[in-house]
């Protein structure tokens, strides 16, 4: 798959190196491909990746990963023009400044909002519910990470659990997109038990079955 990655910082720059490693093209989408940052990402990625300006990472793209801060969604997606039918993962969590909890979007969570702001749009929600150090390595001993996702796009969604399956997670389908708010306020959750309770971020959710 081409993949548009928008966003070079610890969740866009780890998901994209692992996708290219992976066999997948990548294009990541930086407002200077040129810097010294993402050209260590196109080092680590390999002869799959390579950078461009976002309006033009998006060109020809099967997915389009949003990976900029929840403060900067908006402006970001203004720059990109008419979304109508493109594929928009969503991975952004809408924090407080001071992280004490989630501010809600009108729309009810940040993945609505995003659907709000780009009619038209396939969008999923996926990747904000682990840390970095859990997507560089997504096994905990002989157990893989979970990666909860949802969207009201059914082959969107398929899309969705492959690109999660080919970085080592257990894809696990948390319903359509009113479930975002939910999978929102999980991650809520971990930054708590990671930074506050002291559990650590290199730490993950887990099902469980029997």
């Amino acid at each position: 798959m081409r993949l548009a990655v928008l966003g070079t910082g610890g969740v866009g720059g780890t998901l994209g190196v692992k996708w290219s490693t992976a066999g997948h093209s990548v294009v990541f989408g930086s407002r200077d491909p040129a810097s010294e940052k993402v050209q260590k990402l196109l080092q680590a990625g390999g002869a799959n990746s390579c950078a461009d300006l976002p309006h033009e990472a998006i060109a020809g793209a099967d997915a389009i990963l949003l990976a900029v801060p929840w403060p900067a969604i908006e402006q970001t997606l203004a720059t990109l023009g008419d979304l109508s039918g493109r594929l928009l993962i969503d991975c952004s969590n809408p924090l407080k400044s001071d992280f004490s909890g989630i501010e809600v979007p009108a729309a009810g969570s940040a993945a609505q909002q995003i659907a709000a702001w780009a009619p038209g749009a396939i969008v999923v929600k996926a990747f904000n519910s682990a840390g970095v150090k859990t997507m560089r390595d997504p096994m905990f001993g002989t157990q893989k990470a979970t990666m909860f996702y949802c969207g009201d796009d059914e082959a969107a969604k398929i899309i969705l659990a492959q690109l999660i399956t080919d970085i080592g997670f257990e894809p696990l389908d948390a319903g359509g997109l009113d479930m975002a708010g939910s999978i929102e306020a999980l991650a809520m959750f971990y930054i708590h038990l990671a930074f506050k309770r002291g559990v650590g971020s290199n730490s993950a959710f887990g099902i469980l079955r029997r």
